[in-house]
């Protein structure tokens, strides 16, 4: 009886051993730090399986010139830093409006440059602005008439940029050589061409006598000017 007692008590004793061992087994499903995906350290991972491990952060550098972002790699923000984004922001250029020279402004695929007309029938750069929204502004200019609408010599005079021209029909009773020549129009340019070209057209060349020569255009003839009048060869 007394050795049935013994073998009794040793057989709990070996029973209360073994569920002690099975009540401290670890849980599987999380390691010691609690990371919930385990396996890979967080500087290991790609940005998809960053985002979804709760333990690692996606290091991400924001463009400083537009709405980009990028993915800089993958840390534990418990023990690392965020990797640096040294070299990834975009530097900012200077707005369109800033520009001051054509040729720059035309060299920006992001800018447009802007004309204005001038009195010469062309135009002038005027500005730089934005492609995606142009802007131009063209200030009042108060042109001067042209040559041809100046009706007398008095005011064909006053413009430095024309000269007048004459005729001499020869007609009048006056002796003194070229008192015949009469104003006959305003021309372009503040000097007449007095060295003949090489006429194409069909035209008599004009009688000049006395202070007056004959003027030309690029193939014909112009008419009579004043010798004082004329361009220097």
């Amino acid at each position: 009886m007394r050795i049935e007692r013994i073998a009794l008590g040793f057989g709990l004793a070996l029973a209360a051993s073994a569920c002690g061992s099975i009540l401290q087994a670890p849980d599987g499903g999380s390691d010691a730090r609690g990371h919930d995906g385990g396996g890979a350290a967080c500087h290991d991972l790609d940005e998809a399986a960053c985002r979804a491990r709760t333990d690692c952060t996606a290091g991400i550098c924001y463009a400083i010139c537009g709405n980009g972002s990028t993915f800089t790699g993958c840390y534990d923000p418990a023990s690392e830093t965020p990797p640096p984004c040294a070299g990834l922001a975009i530097p900012c250029q200077p707005p369109c409006t800033s520009v001051t020279d054509e040729a720059s402004c035309k060299a920006r695929p992001d800018c447009t440059p802007s004309y204005c007309p001038n009195c010469g029938g062309g135009s002038y750069y005027s500005g730089c602005s934005s492609a995606d929204n142009p802007t131009n502004t063209c200030p009042a200019i108060a042109c001067p008439l042209p040559c041809s609408q100046m009706m007398t010599q008095e005011t064909c005079d006053t413009r430095p940029d024309c000269h007048p021209v004459f005729v001499d029909n020869r007609s009048c009773a006056c002796a003194a050589l070229g008192c015949c020549a009469k104003f006959s129009r305003c021309a372009d340019g503040a000097t007449a061409v007095c060295k003949a070209p090489s006429i194409v057209c069909d035209a008599l060349t004009p009688y000049c006598e006395g202070p007056y020569v004959v003027s030309y255009t690029n193939s014909c003839y112009e008419g009579c000017v004043l010798s004082t009048d004329c361009a220097a060869n």
